[in-house]
């Protein structure tokens, strides 16, 4: 890994305009993400976190990163350029219309020569990209799949602690014995960058260890997460305010969107596979929204650890069908990912129905299910 952060060092210094991105798909990664924005603005650099979800109610104690996008609209600049050797430009004035923006160009003498004329992409806005957590860059789904030529041009650090990660950065830190993505970050900043954590740094670090590790009780958590642990205590990290968040808090709506969903529990014994149903009104009437969602499938799976799949099929506010799937079993995972030809990560498996109801959604994962040898 030392080859690694001189890169990675060497990297972050030279860059100015840095996109931090992930799959979102964990608390450990969400918040772990968040440490990495506070780490580089105390760098004096312009560090932005792409984020299309809500954050959990879990993680509201946290200082949440001030320059935080859904859309990379305006990320890549266009240039009209004119040879002006033979033939200079007198004035430029442009004109809005209805679904047109016309730009009215007068030149110094006669016309403008078609060959003196040419339009180019600019440069991309951000000069480093950040991917934190993703295997692979698929793994970013419709990020990566609309913007391609963004993280094909724009150089890129690779952050993830899964073994079949594809190396795809220019950096790339792997580390596959760690337990969490805090893990990962707590360890390169506490060695290279001590000077500048602070409580907001320390704080999300710690949050991204202790929810990635499940409060260290996972099998694979290591001796080092404790030990960076006890590092970021020293560094104002309070652990009793991200226990209590993490797991002892619930709320009255999440308590009340608990009870609507245990009233219509399924369960089949045989194949050990849990799960329910919310409609828009289970929303409405336990006064929640479908962020607690994820929060409740890991409640769920606590609940009954005998069972490997546990499924949330819900009603977003976009009113599509959405499941939501943690599956122990890696190979039904890869088989159901095939059949709906999507990625996964971390066991967590999000298949979107559109605008489908609950009982069709239903009906096309159980039947998917038993096609692929569920």
């Amino acid at each position: 890994m030392l080859n690694s952060l001189e890169d990675f060092k060497k990297i972050i210094k030279k860059s100015k305009e840095i996109l931090i991105v992930s799959p979102e798909n964990s608390i450990d990664v969400k918040v772990s993400s968040f440490a990495l924005v506070h780490l580089l603005e105390k760098m004096n650099k312009s560090a932005t976190l792409f984020s299309t979800k809500k954050d959990p109610s879990k993680i509201s104690f946290l200082t949440k990163p001030i320059k935080t996008i859904d859309d990379l609209a305006g990320s890549r600049d266009f240039q009209i350029i004119f040879n002006t050797s033979e033939n200079k430009i007198i004035t430029v004035k442009t004109e809005e219309k209805e679904e047109e923006y016309v730009i009215h160009i007068t030149p110094e003498k006669g016309s403008i020569n078609p060959k003196d004329f040419s339009f180019i992409p600019a440069k991309f806005k951000f000069d480093l990209i950040i991917v934190i957590g993703a295997p692979s860059l698929e793994n970013l789904q419709d990020l990566y799949f609309k913007n391609t030529d963004l993280f094909f041009e724009v150089p890129k650090i690779n952050i993830d602690y899964n073994p079949k990660n594809e190396n795809y950065g220019q950096v790339n830190i792997i580390e596959d014995t760690a337990s969490s993505i805090g893990e990962i970050l707590a360890e390169l900043i506490l060695e290279n960058y001590p000077e500048l954590i602070d409580k907001k740094i320390s704080q999300s670090l710690l949050t991204g260890i202790i929810s990635g590790t499940e409060s260290f009780q996972i099998p694979t958590t290591s001796p080092r997460a404790m030990d960076l642990s006890a590092k970021l205590m020293k560094h104002e990290a309070d652990q009793p305010t991200i226990m209590r968040y993490l797991y002892r808090t619930k709320n009255l709506a999440f308590l009340k969107l608990w009870g609507r969903i245990m009233a219509r529990l399924n369960w089949d014994k045989e194949k050990k596979v849990i799960w329910s149903l919310v409609s828009q009104e289970d929303f409405i009437q336990s006064i929640s929204d479908e962020k607690e969602i994820t929060t409740v499938l890991e409640e769920l799976q606590k609940s009954f650890p005998q069972n490997q799949t546990c499924i949330i099929i819900y009603v977003n506010h976009k009113n599509e069908a959405i499941a939501l799937l943690k599956i122990v079993d890696e190979k039904k995972m890869k088989r159901l990912t095939e059949a709906y030809e999507i990625e996964n990560s971390d066991q967590i498996l999000e298949i979107n129905f559109g605008h489908k109801n609950l009982i069709e959604a239903e009906k096309n994962l159980f039947e998917t299910m038993i096609e692929n040898e569920f």
